[in-house]
């Protein structure tokens, strides 16, 4: 017996097949493609990204470069007392710049976390722009070690009755903590 199909069956058939037969298609032609077309966009991305590349570099070696400097990693400086190329460096320009070293004790040493701290401190006594030009001084031209703080105070004298102003400079050098093993 001959099966006759109806015409609402002829159209869900139809459907059906005209559904999967797109299905088929899709997976073999057309997801490749869409796939591609992200591919693409991604690598625009990244190539959009790397336009300034050069620019990042320079950046990220400034970075190391401030971070060594903190940690002193960059420059060999055990053969350097820094305490005597501290006073030799504000010695010189204390005597051009009409400013007085007060007091210039000897550094003290702390140890943590696999650093040497050492914190030089200095109190010198002048006018006030005299004393920020002495800092500015040692912030750019003393590699040895950082200005990490700067105090101010005045004093009066009880003879002259003057006003005084002295400055405490503190200077820090921080270097990793040589071991046997680390050497």
């Amino acid at each position: 017996m001959k099966k006759k199909l109806t015409y609402k069956q002829r159209l869900l058939y139809t459907l059906v097949g005209a559904f999967l037969f797109s299905f088929v298609i899709y997976n073999m032609a057309i997801a490749d493609s869409i796939e591609l077309a992200f591919k693409n966009s991604e690598f625009r991305e990244q190539i959009a990204k790397s336009q300034n590349a050069p620019e990042q570099i320079k950046i990220l070696t400034k970075k190391i470069k401030q971070i060594e400097q903190l940690v002193g990693t960059n420059k060999d400086y055990s053969s350097v007392d820094i305490h005597q190329e501290l006073l030799e460096s504000v010695t010189g320009y204390v005597q051009k710049n009409n400013l007085v070293l007060k007091d210039f004790p000897q550094p003290y040493l702390t140890t943590a976390n696999g650093y040497v701290t050492k914190t030089a401190q200095l109190t010198v006594e002048g006018g006030f722009i005299n004393l920020l030009k002495l800092i500015y001084f040692l912030e750019n031209n003393y590699t040895v070690g950082k200005v990490v703080a700067v105090d101010f105070k005045t004093s009066k004298e009880l003879r002259t009755r003057k006003r005084k102003l002295n400055t405490t400079i503190y200077i820090q050098n921080v270097k990793t903590e040589t071991h046997e093993e680390n050497t």
